[in-house]
C-alpha cells in the first residue's frame, strides 16, 4: 500500500515526512514495482518498506535490489528484516547520531506500537537544523541588541569599538534621567511635604522597565510568527493590567502598614497599575512600529521604551500623590 501524506513533526521538533514507499509482506517484486510506477511520490526513491498485516514495520527492500530480482519473488524472502529505525518521540539528537553512525540517507520512523508512521530523510534532517541554528542565532542577536550588545563586538572586540557601539544605547538613559530629575523638580514641594514620597520611586521605575523589557522580548519573538499584531498589542496590555493589580495590590498592603495614610497608598497602587499597563503597550507598540517603517525594532525599542516609560512613570506617580495628598 502507499501512504502519502503531509509533513508530521513531533514535539521535539525532529520532522519526518509521511510520504513514503510501504508493501506487505505477502506481495511479490512485481507487485512492489508497479507500485513505485503507479507512485506519485516527488524526489528519490531509495528504500521500499515492508508491513504485516497489521501495518507494523517488519522489513526494507532496498530499490536496487527490488529491480534485480525475479519479479515473482516474495517480498518476504529478498527484504531485510528488523530493519534500524527511529520511533516518532525520538528526539533531534537522537536522529543526528543515527544519520552519523549508520550513514544512511533515509530511516523509517514507527510509532509506540511498531506501526509505520513516515521516514526521515538526511536532506530534510539537514535543512530543519540549519533553519533552527539560524533562529537560535537570530534569536540571541535580538537579546543581545535588547541589552545594548551589537554584534559587531565579537568579530573583532576591542575596547574603542566596544565603547563606540554600546554609547548611543546609554544616550537614551542619560536623557530620560535628565528629564526624571526635571520632572522631581517640579514636584520638589510635594515630595518636601510627603517625603515618603520617594521611598517607592526606584520601585516603581524598576517594576516599569522590567515589563517594559518583557514586552519588547516577547514582541521581538513574535514579529516572526504569523501572529495578529493588534492581538498581540491587547494582549500585551492585559498582561500588564493583571500584572500591575498584583503588584499594585501587594504595594497597597506594605506601604500602608508601612506608612499608614491610606490616600498615599491608593496613590501607589494605582500609580503601578497604569505604569505597568503603559510599559506594556509601548513595549510591544514599539517594536511594531519599527517593524512597519523600516527599521529594525531590535536596535532602538527597548532603550527608547525604558526611557518613555520611566519620564511617563515618574510624571504619572508625582501627579496622582499631589492630586490625591493635597
Amino acid at each position: 500500500m502507499l501512504f502519502r501524506k503531509k509533513t508530521g513533526k513531533n514535539k521535539f521538533e525532529f520532522k519526518f515526512s509521511t510520504e513514503m514507499l510501504a508493501v506487505s509482506v505477502d506481495d511479490t517484486a512485481q507487485t512492489a514495482l508497479e507500485l513505485i510506477r503507479s507512485s506519485k511520490l516527488t524526489g528519490n526513491i531509495f528504500y521500499c518498506y515492508v508491513t504485516d498485516k497489521e501495518g507494523k514495520l517488519v522489513g526494507v527492500v532496498p530499490i536496487r535490489k527490488l529491480i534485480t530480482v525475479h519479479k515473482e519473488a516474495k517480498i518476504s524472502e529478498i527484504m531485510v528484516r528488523n530493519p534500524i529505525r527511529l520511533t516518532a518521540d525520538s528526539s533531534a539528537d537522537t536522529a543526528m547520531e543515527f544519520f552519523l553512525f549508520y550513514k544512511f540517507i533515509a530511516f523509517p520512523v514507527v510509532d509506540e506500537h511498531g506501526k509505520l508512521v513516515g521516514i526521515a530523510r538526511a536532506n530534510d534532517f539537514i535543512e530543519d537544523t540549519l533553519a533552527m541554528e539560524e533562529k537560535t542565532e537570530q534569536a540571541r542577536d535580538n537579546l543581545l541588541k535588547i541589552i545594548g550588545i551589537q554584534l559587531e563586538e565579537f568579530r573583532k572586540p576591542t575596547i574603542f569599538k566596544s565603547t563606540f557601539l554600546r554609547f548611543p544605547y546609554l544616550l537614551f538613559n542619560i536623557l530620560s534621567g535628565l528629564l526624571c530629575a526635571f520632572i522631581t523638580k517640579l514636584f520638589g514641594r510635594t515630595i518636601d511635604e510627603f517625603i515618603f514620597i520617594a521611598f517607592f520611586i526606584t520601585i516603581i521605575l524598576g517594576l516599569a522597565e522590567s515589563i517594559g523589557t518583557q514586552a519588547v522580548a516577547v514582541t521581538l519573538s513574535c514579529l516572526e510568527k504569523t501572529i495578529k499584531l493588534k492581538n498581540l498589542v491587547l494582549y500585551e496590555a492585559l498582561v500588564g493590567a493583571k500584572m500591575g493589580l498584583l503588584c499594585g495590590g501587594l504595594l497597597y498592603l506594605v506601604s500602608f502598614f508601612w506608612i499608614g495614610n491610606h490616600l498615599f497608598s491608593t496613590t501607589l497602587s494605582l500609580t503601578i497599575l497604569l505604569t505597568l499597563i503603559n510599559a506594556s503597550f509601548l513595549g510591544c507598540s514599539l517594536p511594531i512600529f519599527f517593524k512597519i517603517i523600516g527599521i529594525n525594532p531590535a536596535h532602538a525599542s527597548c532603550p527608547l521604551v525604558l526611557a518613555i516609560t520611566d519620564v511617563i512613570s515618574l510624571t504619572s506617580y508625582f501627579s496622582l500623590g499631589t492630586y490625591m495628598l493635597k
